[in-house]
């Protein structure tokens, strides 16, 4: 399978995601207090994870914006709609959880509520790339379910998915030609 330009880039996103989200995860610091070595080690991979996290995600935008230039208007507007309240609802729940504010009942809620919506959002997404909608359940994994959606390459009609039947085109070529 040939790998397209933007999909090496979505795969190099979707891996600084990973694991700037796994550095992160490992950099809650140690139980000891007061102790230099363990706090330069989470810092450093806070910030790391930060880095990579960041990186990845400007490389899947910029990758998402190649591949949506060909989509219809009304696929873009609901693939747009659809991750970006569902990422709106995600960070809020998980704002408020670590504020610890609201009902015990808000952060399941949020982040529930997130989950149909940015999922709808990756099924027009993957529908206005020419593939599945179905394609798009992968959107239950948040946001690398959506970068494993980026590393698809577009599939619309004409793209060589099907050969074009050479009677139809002698046909059409015969069809043009003036009459004398």
């Amino acid at each position: 399978m040939k790998m397209h330009k933007n999909s090496w880039m979505a795969l190099a996103g979707l891996i600084l995601v990973c694991g700037g989200l796994v550095s992160a995860a490992f950099s809650n610091p140690p139980g000891a207090l007061n102790n230099p070595e363990g706090d330069r080690r989470a810092l450093l991979l806070g910030v790391s994870g930060f880095v990579g996290t960041i990186a990845g995600t400007v490389l899947l935008v910029i990758v998402a914006r190649r591949t949506t230039e060909s989509m219809s208007p009304e696929k873009k507007t609901r693939t747009n709609i659809g991750v970006g309240i569902g990422i709106i609802l995600q960070l809020t729940g998980v704002l408020v959880f670590r504020v610890g504010a609201g009902p015990p009942l808000v952060v399941p809620l949020l982040l529930l509520g997130s989950v149909p919506v940015f999922v709808w959002g990756c099924m027009n997404y993957a529908e206005g790339k020419g593939r599945s909608k179905w394609l798009g359940l992968i959107g239950v994994a948040g946001i690398i379910g959506l970068a494993v959606l980026t590393i698809f390459p577009e599939q619309h009609e004409g793209d060589g998915v099907t050969a074009p039947d050479p009677d139809a085109a002698a046909e059409d070529v015969a069809s043009q030609t003036p009459e004398i």
